[in-house]
């Protein structure tokens, strides 16, 4: 009787203990939701970023038929708007237009927006589950698990930026350094990425995803200043421009191809041709650094919110 009587307090103090620890870790949660933070373990912030980016890079480099399709997607993709575009931006040819060299360069900014966000949308709302259960029992915080992710998709998304003006800009005839294409694309690339990644967290599922990601990504296109310039769009609808990433990547693409630096030494008509297009799309030469720092802006401010909603997700289901 002792023994059974002491077996019986051991196993009500167990119970006790769990169910205290399971209150803890639930009010834990609760509070980490808005912050981004799940119950604290001894791995510091660094060690959950290593491995958790090394995880990510192993199950891209896994997945090889995924792997060459990111590649040869956009490559294959560029190639044929290239073709299309072919030599549309040599201003010696008799039939050379401005409107048609800006949108040779417009079209591969949609494309590249595209090619940004739809493997975000179709993988995001399956790993979700995923990290709601690791982020449920403390494995990891929503913070060091979005930086992981940024982690490897940075240096992927350039390598994709590279690839998409290497097979375009010389069949295009582009003029101005190529760098500044590459760089340009991966910077909204990035915000535009940040863009699918907050839809992500939103959505319950990839059905829901993809049903809705017109009503975001489609947009996009019409405010980018090529099917209709920027002050002819009615003023109560203007302001939706500022909020999409595509229109400044576009900006500083029209900045590189057709800016002080490039027309000065066009002829007269056509210069006149290149200024006029960037005033209708109220693009101010002097300005591409804001053009930057919206685009920054918008990639991290929406990981930002991404993080707390993916976590706020993640503590209701906890």
């Amino acid at each position: 009787n002792k023994k059974s009587t002491a077996a019986a307090s051991a196993a009500a103090a167990v119970d006790a203990h769990f169910a205290a620890a399971g209150e803890r870790r639930s009010l834990a949660t609760s509070l980490g939701a808005w912050t981004g933070s799940a119950p604290r373990r001894g791995a510091g912030i660094l060690t959950e970023v290593y491995y958790l980016a090394r995880r990510e890079k192993n199950s891209l480099l896994r997945d090889r038929a995924g792997l060459v399709a990111a590649i040869a997607a956009p490559c294959c993709l560029n190639l044929l708007f290239a073709g299309i575009f072919y030599q549309a931006g040599d201003r010696e040819r008799p039939n050379y237009q401005v409107m048609t060299h800006f949108g040779a360069i417009s079209q591969i900014a949609i494309g590249g927006m595209f090619g940004a966000a739809q493997p975000l949308l179709l993988s995001f709302p399956l790993e979700a589950a995923l990290f709601k259960k690791e982020y449920g029992v403390g494995t990891y915080t929503a913070t060091t698990y979005f930086a992981a992710k940024t982690a490897v998709e940075v240096p992927k998304s350039f390598l994709v930026a590279a690839l998409t003006w290497l097979v375009s800009y010389w069949l295009i005839a582009l003029e101005g350094p190529i760098i500044l294409y590459i760089l340009a694309l991966w910077l909204m690339g990035f915000a535009i990425a940040s863009t699918a990644l907050l839809l992500g967290c939103l959505v319950p599922n990839v059905e829901v995803g993809l049903q809705v990601s017109p009503a975001v990504l489609v947009p996009q296109i019409l405010f980018a200043g090529f099917f209709i310039k920027s002050e002819q769009i009615p003023p109560f609808l203007r302001w939706a421009q500022y909020l999409c990433s595509l229109r400044y990547g576009n900006n500083l693409f029209a900045l590189i191809a057709f800016g002080p630096q490039e027309t000065d030494s066009w002829d007269n008509s056509t210069r006149a041709e290149a200024e006029l297009l960037l005033e209708l799309n109220q693009i101010e030469p002097g300005d591409w650094w804001v053009n930057v720092l919206v685009l920054a802006s918008i990639g991290v401010a929406f990981r930002l919110v991404a993080i707390a909603a993916l976590s706020w997700r993640a503590a209701r289901t906890a």
